[in-house]
């Protein structure tokens, strides 16, 4: 059977629940700059980007509507019965038309981000649902359990009985060893003879 425990200090078990409260703060604080983030770029993904790339898909079809009407009037002018080349109408359509196709395909490709953007956020928040519940769940369970070992030291501390009284008590002495030397047993003494 183990002898009565044997703690000489709590400075240990108080650290350590000093530092499971500090690794909280500091967790929830990094988990709360993530969700910032996170949400800034949900933003930029589903509002900025398409509102962006709409509204530049609609300028590039204004550029080519208006570089093909140019390009019409130019041929419509005969110079010495012969029809201009209207090469700068021309480039400015070709141009116009590659800025379009160029915003078009930017629209899709936020239209893809959009896809991926959501799917690794539905992956993110199933990974971190397991640290948040931790956070919430485990680590103050475990502070209280610290807490409560400590409030039971304490009152082991407090209960314990004195020094003097805590030391094994000394073996008594034996009777004999005690007894002063004139209480001890003597032989008896030869009988007299009376004279016949």
């Amino acid at each position: 059977m183990s002898g009565p425990a044997q703690v000489r200090s709590t400075e240990a078990i108080e650290a350590l629940r000093a530092a499971l409260a500090k690794f909280q703060q500091r967790v929830e604080h990094a988990l709360d700059t993530l969700d910032g983030q996170l949400h800034r770029a949900a933003d930029w993904i589903e509002h900025d980007r398409p509102a962006h790339w709409r509204q530049q898909t609609h300028k590039a079809e204004e550029a080519v509507t208006q570089a093909k009407v140019e390009l019409e009037r130019c041929l419509m002018f005969t110079l010495a019965g012969e029809r201009p080349q209207c090469r700068e109408q021309k480039a400015a359509l070709a141009e116009a038309k590659a800025r379009l196709a160029y915003c078009r395909e930017k629209c899709e490709r936020v239209k893809q981000w959009q896809r991926g953007f959501r799917h690794e956020s539905f992956e993110y928040d199933g990974r971190i649902g397991q640290l948040r519940r931790a956070l919430e769940q485990d680590l103050p369970r475990a502070q209280a359990v610290l807490v409560n070992v400590l409030r039971r030291l304490e009152d082991y501390r407090i209960e314990q009985p004195p020094e003097a009284l805590s030391e094994p008590p000394a073996q008594a002495a034996s009777p004999a060893a005690t007894a002063p030397a004139s209480a001890a047993v003597r032989p008896p003494a030869p009988p007299v003879q009376e004279d016949q």
